[in-house]
């Protein structure tokens, strides 16, 4: 009965409540165009039992409000393909495959490892003191012949000038004095030691000839060393005793060295005293002498190979054979020396010289093909492969040799990069429009 009540009360509403929509839109004329509505909510009509969306969308919590027009429903989808339609925006370059044969793409592996580096020098070539003589007359007097001009090439030994010396005259003199002094003293003692023994001479008298001989024998050396120092020969000296008066006092300039004269301030009948006459070089062998700057001294040791190359276009090879122990004070260098052979004497003292040393230095950092780093809006970038497409990362630059640089952080050994075609995925990214910094990697 109660059952029966409800059901009439709800018919009953429902009467009054559409009566009074429909007397509402008959006083309107007709005009009012709005949807009717349940307890303030906009009224769905479901004029198709198909439109099952809709319901699940309801009963999950996500109801999408209606009445959004049907050209706001299609700029929603356009946004959403301009989100996901065009991969360089996002810094992703797709290019088919036969895009990247054209323009020769290769892919390789990013690995750590030493590079070789070169470190260019500058230099001069010099003479090699070790071979060169400055020559004095070790006597003075009047030249009496020169036998040799600039630019000769003389042996060891060789006479190269003669001067007339009264002051040689007067050392040979006295040598021989001092010689027959000695042979005087030497038979003086003799035969006192054999009157001593007959127990004829006295003990005083042997005594004072033994002092005068050795006495004799000392003034002799020293008269000898004399003569040795300015240049006789042991056998020289022997045979002075028999030398001719008119070369008695002459005295011969000799080369110590085989060389080349590159120096010549003597002319017949000047008097020279202690004075430089000749310069004498050995050019068979020239010191190369370059200039290591101090903040590159970490790279270079004695024994490293070096190209040389010199202002009048020869090459050669060599080993540094010293590195200085000092570093100057005006040009912060050190001085790095090559002893280079130089038997054609093409390398002639005063050229100027380039040099380069190769060198690997140990080395932590990955190494990549140096056109595989490109520069865009002043930040350098490598592209690696992603999905299937290709991204600019950010990369840290080391020191860079020829084909090869090394990458301080932004790639790691292991990791595939773009080692050729760089360039052009460079080209289209900018032409595409975007920024340097669009879709960079870190």
């Amino acid at each position: 009965m109660k059952y029966n009540h409800l059901i009439l009360s709800v018919v009953f509403l429902a009467i009054i409540i559409g009566g009074g929509a429909a007397l509402t839109a008959s006083n309107d004329g007709g005009k009012n165009t709005e949807k009717p509505t349940l307890l303030g909510k906009e009224l769905v009509h479901n004029d198709n039992d198909d439109h099952g969306d809709d319901d699940r969308h309801e009963e999950d919590g996500h109801a999408e409000v209606i009445g959004h027009s049907e050209k706001e429903g299609h700029e929603e989808e356009d946004f959403e393909d301009d989100d996901h339609g065009h991969s360089e925006e996002a810094g992703i370059i797709e290019i088919t495959e036969e895009q990247q044969k054209e323009i020769g793409l290769v892919i390789s592996i990013a690995h750590s490892g030493d590079i070789e580096q070169i470190l260019s020098l500058v230099g001069e070539v010099r003479l090699n003191e070790d071979r060169m003589a400055h020559l004095v007359p070790r006597v003075p007097g009047i030249v009496n012949n020169v036998n040799i001009s600039l630019g000769d090439k003389v042996l060891e030994g060789q006479v190269l000038a003669t001067i007339d010396s009264p002051e040689l005259t007067e050392l040979k003199a006295d040598y021989l004095e001092k010689l027959r002094n000695l042979e005087l003293t030497r038979r003086t003692f003799e035969r006192k030691e054999y009157l001593k023994q007959e127990n004829i001479a006295s003990e005083a008298d042997w005594l004072e000839a033994q002092s005068a001989y050795q006495n004799a024998e000392t003034m002799l050396r020293s008269a000898k060393r004399r003569l040795i120092f300015i240049g006789l020969t042991e056998k020289e000296i022997y045979n002075l005793p028999n030398a001719k008066d008119e070369a008695f006092g002459r005295y011969e300039l000799k080369s110590p060295l085989a060389g080349t004269i590159i120096a010549k301030h003597i002319t017949r009948g000047e008097k020279i005293d202690e004075e430089e006459v000749f310069t004498v070089a050995d050019l068979s062998i020239v010191w190369v002498d370059l200039q290591i700057p101090a903040q590159d001294l970490d790279r270079v040791k004695e024994g490293l190979h070096i190209l040389l190359s010199s202002t009048e276009g020869e090459l050669a090879e060599g080993k540094l054979s010293l590195i200085g122990p000092v570093v100057h004070e005006e040009s912060r260098t050190v001085l790095g020396r090559v002893v280079l052979p130089n038997p054609k004497g093409k390398w002639k003292p005063g050229i100027f010289v380039k040099g380069q040393i190769h060198s690997e230095t140990p080395s932590s950092a990955v190494v990549v093909q140096s056109e595989a780093v490109q520069n865009i809006e002043g930040e350098d970038v490598i592209f690696v492969p992603d999905g299937d497409g290709f991204k600019p990362i950010d990369v840290a630059l080391g020191k860079s040799v020829k084909e090869k640089t090394e990458i301080l952080a932004g790639v790691k050994a292991g990791d595939r990069y773009v080692s050729k075609g760089a360039f052009e995925l460079k080209a289209i990214q900018v032409t595409s429009g975007a920024g340097a910094h669009a879709g960079h990697g870190h």
